[in-house]
């Protein structure tokens, strides 16, 4: 386990051009999530769950390649319309969570932190990725990836402005 003091964080921000409720709302709503997040070709569904305080949800990612991904989600805060934080980590098609499928050492857990501000022309998004529990080798790998993390979002924020668009 490393020190919070040394546990790295993952930041972006992003402006969209729509009301705060209704880009909260995007994120919140499991229908509406589903239809923007990952990366561009990839198709979300949600197998089980809710969002809110409390809950879990269970989703499937089928990639354009054919590959597929399974996640779960604690949600630990939907303070509507400012802040959403949820633990997200890999798991089985049942729910159970797994190591990464792609990295040998990654964190099991990332804690992502999300606020929402009202803007002029629009809303804010102030986005925290941080490894919960990490040990050094983890946090390490974290940290090598912050540049793919950055493409990653920056997709899915594109896919999300044109859902908020549409």
């Amino acid at each position: 386990m490393t020190d919070a003091a040394v546990t790295p964080e993952f930041t972006i921000q992003r402006t969209f051009a729509a009301p705060i409720d209704r880009v909260f709302d995007a994120w919140a709503d499991p229908v509406q999530m589903a239809r923007w997040s990952g990366p561009e070709g990839t198709q979300v569904t949600v197998l089980s769950g809710t969002i809110e305080s409390g809950a879990q949800l269970h989703a499937r990612s089928d990639a354009a390649d054919g590959g597929v991904l399974y996640t779960l989600c604690d949600y630990r805060t939907v303070d509507r319309p400012d802040h959403l934080v949820y633990d997200q980590s890999f798991a089985d098609a049942d729910g159970n969570i797994v190591p990464c499928p792609f990295f040998d050492a990654w964190p099991a857990t990332l804690r992502t932190d999300i606020r929402f501000e009202a803007v002029a022309g629009g809303t804010r998004i102030t986005l925290r990725w941080i490894p919960v529990d990490p040990t050094a080798e983890q946090a390490a790998s974290f940290v090598a990836a912050m540049e793919s993390m950055t493409g990653g979002w920056s997709g899915s924020f594109d896919k999300l402005d044109s859902y908020l668009a549409g």
